[in-house]
């Protein structure tokens, strides 16, 4: 092992007088075992086989270039096993030498690319680079995917974890081990329900998440919103039947699950969520037997009440559309003037904004609407800001901000709601409202803000019944 160390520091530091001892100094020793070592990378001769696992992923038969960039890596498949848990990592004074030097050297080079092409600042690149070295000197195997719990650690340090995720996971070295969210929020809200219930509940959210092609009956996945919404109205009625002393839901009756959801005296819309979620878990689960029965099959769900939209307060949306900041008024005015979903201004791009500013016509999923010139106004100041503050962002997206103009990803959900003076849905709403009041029409409903007729039909039902009153 003291050879090997001593080999490997030599061809990282190019002292090849470098002794035994001072190969040691930093405390560390990998363990290696017989006839492994073509595992590590070695840098490419000319003529010779890439290394094991180290393969370039393009074909060596391409024509060659004296300014080509080197073939890029992939990682590792095998992994390090670890004999006990080491103890906690201190990235502050981690400085080792990445473990994997062919590979360190070539992300290294990417990661300049990477940067040049999103107009980083030197400062930022320095802190990535630092970050990187950091990562592939303290990973437990080297070469193979960071795993991405490892990037989060280097929050605390002064490194850009979040770009140098990015980085990371579009040169494919990533390993996404986080718990997801909807399974540390089911973890909170079973953990006072006995077993076997919870584990029945785990199956049951395992299945909706990623639905089931195996046998039959198949069912496609749900999206985690879905299934949080019916978990969170079924766990009232479930937890009355724990606490009643049924510990197997293949033990509750059709009796016992009426008398459950009576007593939690449940009206309008939270009955229908109620039962429909306990439906919803009951029949998947017979469905797959896991239980012998289904006793929701004759459940009365109902229907949730019926709303009637009403209008937004106009005095903060006036504000809004003449505030200075120029992304704040942008976004009021494509809710307020066309009902854009909040979704849909996300992910308007850049080349979509500038060809509606040329021929007047807004090209979304499911639509195209003509703009009004208001909004092609308030478009065309926030494209000037944008270009004053970020010239050189490589991001695609129309809206951008500090953060997002060093990468290519969305601007976040908080940072929009920030950005209009009440609920999207209410600013939404309130221009539906508008055009149901002038022409009362479902059709035009429907072919203006992406709706089903249902949906329209919302909208324009009490203003076609007070026309037919009053003609």
């Amino acid at each position: 092992m003291c050879w090997l160390q001593r080999a490997r520091l030599r061809r990282a530091t190019g002292n090849l007088h470098l002794s035994y001892a001072a190969a040691l100094e930093d405390g560390w020793v990998q363990l290696s075992f017989a006839n492994t070592r073509p595992q590590e990378r070695r840098p490419a001769r000319a003529g010779s086989r890439p290394p094991l696992g180290g393969r370039p992923a393009e074909s060596s038969t391409a024509e060659p270039s004296t300014a080509a960039s080197p073939a890029a890596l992939v990682p590792f498949g095998h992994r390090q096993l670890i004999l006990f848990e080491p103890p906690p990592r201190r990235f502050a004074a981690a400085g080792g030498l990445p473990r994997d030097l062919v590979l360190a050297a070539w992300l290294d080079q990417e990661l300049a690319a990477w940067a040049s092409s999103r107009g980083w600042s030197r400062s930022t690149l320095a802190r990535a680079r630092r970050g990187l070295r950091i990562l592939l000197a303290v990973q437990d195997t080297p070469g193979a995917p960071v795993p991405v719990t490892l990037i989060d650690q280097l929050a605390a340090t002064d490194v850009p974890t979040r770009l140098l995720q990015e980085f990371l996971t579009a040169c494919g070295f990533t390993e996404d081990d986080r718990t997801p969210a909807i399974d540390a929020w089911f973890t909170r809200n079973t953990a006072h329900l006995p077993e076997p219930m919870a584990g029945q509940l785990a199956h049951w959210m395992a299945l909706c998440l990623h639905g089931n092609n195996s046998r039959p009956p198949r069912s496609r996945p749900r999206s985690a919103i879905t299934v949080r919404h019916q978990l969170l109205f079924a766990l009232p009625v479930l937890t009355r039947l724990a606490d009643s002393g049924t510990r197997d839901l293949a033990d509750v009756t059709a009796g016992q699950l009426r008398t459950r959801l009576a007593a939690c005296r449940l009206t309008g819309s939270d009955h229908a969520h109620t039962a429909s979620g306990l439906r919803a878990v009951f029949t998947a689960l017979a469905a797959q037997r896991t239980i012998a029965s289904n006793p929701a099959v004759h459940l009365r769900v109902g229907t949730p009440a019926p709303t009637i939209p009403l209008p937004a307060d106009l005095a903060p949306i006036r504000r809004a559309l003449t505030s200075p900041d120029p992304a704040r008024a942008a976004v009021t005015a494509l809710l307020a003037f066309h009902a854009v979903r909040a979704s849909e201004i996300r992910h308007l791009t850049l080349d979509d904004a500038r060809r509606s500013l040329g021929d007047g016509l807004l090209s979304l999923p499911d639509r195209t609407i003509p703009l009004a010139e208001p909004v092609r106004v308030r478009l065309a100041a926030y494209l000037t800001h944008r270009n004053h503050c970020w010239p050189h962002t490589a991001n695609p997206y129309f809206f951008v901000t500090s953060r997002t103009a060093l990468s290519t990803t969305l601007v976040s959900r908080p940072w929009l709601y920030r950005h209009y003076p009440a609920s999207s849905h209410l600013l939404r709403g309130d221009r539906i409202i508008d055009e149901a009041q002038a022409s009362g029409d479902t059709r035009i409903i429907c072919e203006l803000f992406g709706l089903t007729f249902d949906a329209a039909a919302r909208y324009t039902r009490p203003y076609r019944d007070t026309a037919i009153e009053h003609g």
